[in-house]
């Protein structure tokens, strides 16, 4: 099942409801979901040979579970990068390719991936996928604004290795932050919390 059937399959006010169980501290953002939502029936699909993974992963630093949205395309480590990794567990494992950044347009052409589709309703797929694609904003333009930021911020530190930033812990450990070499703070991810 492509992303576009589950899209074409469900309402709104269902995604809506589902979207709020699974993140409830998204009300705030919910008219901006809404706007996506709708704009995904929309747009054109764009052919990607990607599909869509979804996983429960314990994340060790947090210690605790999380839902995690990726892409797969059957590709593995051992065939990517040869020279890292070998014909074992970790070499032949799929790569996991981070989507959030993906044009919304191939999202739609993307397959479930059918342990996904065993796992998780289509109402929850939805809602996991909507909480990915917006991660970086509510528009494409505001996703292609944080891309450049990267790629600037790539850019200046090839060329002024000593410009980087270092991650540090706030002093009660609870946080982590990107400092610069005058002391300036910033958050480690802003994202749509």
């Amino acid at each position: 099942m492509k992303f576009k059937e589950l899209i074409d399959k469900y309402n709104w006010d269902d995604v809506r409801s589902t979207l709020l169980q699974l993140y409830s501290n998204q009300e705030k953002n919910i008219e901006g979901y809404e706007q996506i939502f709708e704009e995904l029936r929309t747009l054109e699909p764009v052919e990607t040979k990607l599909r869509i993974v979804i996983e429960d992963v314990f994340d060790e630093y947090d210690k605790k579970y999380y839902v995690d949205v990726s892409g797969k395309d059957g590709t593995l480590n051992k065939e990517s990068e040869p020279e890292y990794f070998k014909n074992d567990e970790v070499g032949n494992q799929e790569i996991s390719y981070g989507i959030e950044f993906t044009d919304w347009a191939q999202w739609l052409v993307m397959d479930i991936d059918p342990e996904s589709l065993l796992k998780y309703s289509g109402l929850d797929i939805i809602g996991h996928c909507l909480w990915e694609m917006t991660f970086y904003g509510f528009t494409q333009e505001n996703i292609k604004e944080t891309i450049d930021e990267i790629d600037k911020s790539a850019e200046e530190a090839r060329n002024n290795p000593s410009s980087c930033r270092k991650l540090v812990e706030s002093e009660n450990g609870d946080e982590l932050f990107w400092e610069d070499e005058d002391g300036n703070r910033a958050p480690l991810l802003e994202s749509n919390d």
